[in-house]
């Protein structure tokens, strides 16, 4: 599980941008606040251990397109991530960007760490190419534009950390690509905007998501009682059968069914992979749904909590008003630098009027979608720091070592 995330300057992301994250979290703010930036810090981190460090940054065409943009010498751009894996252990993982020029980048620095229980465990720091602490029977051929771990992500003192990384999967379901047949994929898990979908699907047993599909569709529509996968001319289809009083029941090919029956049963049927994937990203799930239907999702988003982590993106009024409050983040923008900051109990309704007032109808993610609150709006005040302590994994002294302790106040 991935506790916080710490950003600097990624895309429209200021200094030391810190969201702390539980089991179900909202990144909550209107179009163009930079929601979606925070999501794809995540994404960034895990494409850079599936593609290496440089297939990222091309994938975003650049590290220009990646890097806040500076009048003067580039900013550094900085990662940092805080994680409770699965064995009981605290992880720590992070990498800062540099360069002389907008157009140039190398790995300025990139530190993990690693502690069990007992406080044992393993790190790393790497500093401009050179191995400069970690364990001495490592020595891999750094570049200083590749990241570190990835080429050591095999070795079983540090394959967890790499593997969960890797597992983050952020989704931003396009009904249009689950309206077409598609070819059959073996990939694994579900892709970002649902490319195999219906493979995903068959392949899984049907026990494990066809009676919740069902029932969430059912409820959704009033009339879907079943669904079935059929190959047609070597590609695969999903069919809906839906009742009728009049008539026998018919079926109808995905290609039929509206935006907002195909974008449900692609966020559920994410939510619903098996394995279940241990960290799920939605982007702004309530687009084309009708208001009505956000209780629903809300509901079959903590029922994902029990197998995964999940992080939303949102602009609704209704999905907020489903969410605790300290299960909610505020994604604000002010003069092109976007902030994250939890979220008071007396702030709720100033946050949720906000989105109210944006201009255009505040339909949930219709015909105009909501779009950037006024220039003009105060900035949220700081909410009293948080009591709570929780643990971390820090670097010490070199020789590097591991130890756990309390989050600081806030």
């Amino acid at each position: 599980m991935l506790r916080s995330l710490t950003v600097s300057n990624y895309r429209s992301l200021g200094d030391s941008v810190r969201v702390e994250l539980g089991r179900l979290t909202a990144l909550v703010g209107p179009n163009g606040s930079g929601k979606s930036n925070v999501m794809d810090a995540l994404r960034f981190v895990s494409d850079a251990m599936h593609m290496g460090l440089s297939g990222a940054i091309t994938d975003r065409s650049g590290i220009k397109a990646v890097r806040r943009w500076s009048g003067g010498h580039p900013f550094d751009l900085k990662v940092h991530l805080e994680l409770d894996l699965d064995d009981g252990a605290a992880g720590y993982y992070g990498f800062v960007l540099t360069g002389a020029r907008d157009d140039e980048y190398h790995v300025k620095s990139e530190t993990l760490a690693i502690a069990d229980r007992d406080h044992h465990g393993v790190t790393f720091e790497v500093e401009e190419g050179q191995w400069k602490a970690g364990p001495t029977d490592i020595r891999p051929m750094l570049d200083r534009q590749s990241l570190a771990l990835p080429l050591v992500g095999g070795d079983q003192r540090f394959s967890r950390i790499v593997q969960h990384l890797q597992a983050i999967s952020v989704y931003s379901i396009f009904p249009d690509t689950l309206r077409v047949p598609q070819r059959y994929s073996p990939r694994k898990p579900m892709a970002r905007h649902g490319e195999n979908w219906v493979s995903i699907l068959r392949d899984q047993p049907a026990e494990t998501w066809k009676p919740e599909l069902i029932s969430v569709l059912q409820r959704l529509t009033g009339d879907i009682e079943d669904i079935r996968i059929e190959p047609v001319a070597g590609y695969l289809v999903v069919r809906f059968r839906h009742r009728s009083e009049n008539e026998n029941a018919k079926w109808f090919e995905a290609g039929q069914e509206s935006d907002g029956t195909l974008r449900v049963a692609g966020l559920v049927s994410a939510l619903l992979q098996s394995p279940a994937v241990p960290v799920i990203g939605i982007e702004e799930p309530e687009l084309t749904v009708h208001p009505g239907a956000i209780a629903l999702l809300y509901d079959h988003l903590i029922q994902a909590t029990e197998q995964s982590q999940v992080i939303i993106t949102s602009h609704s009024p209704e999905m907020l008003d489903h969410f605790p409050v300290d299960d909610v983040r505020v994604v604000e923008r002010h003069n092109g630098t976007t902030s994250v900051r939890p979220m008071a109990s007396h702030q709720k309704e100033v946050v949720r009027n906000r989105l109210l007032r944006a201009p255009g109808d505040a339909l949930v993610g219709g015909d105009p979608q909501l779009v950037a609150v006024e220039a003009t709006a105060p900035a949220l005040e700081e909410p009293p720091p948080s009591q709570g302590t929780g643990e971390r994994c820090e670097l010490r002294s070199r020789p590097a070592r591991c130890r756990r302790a309390p989050h600081p106040a806030r």
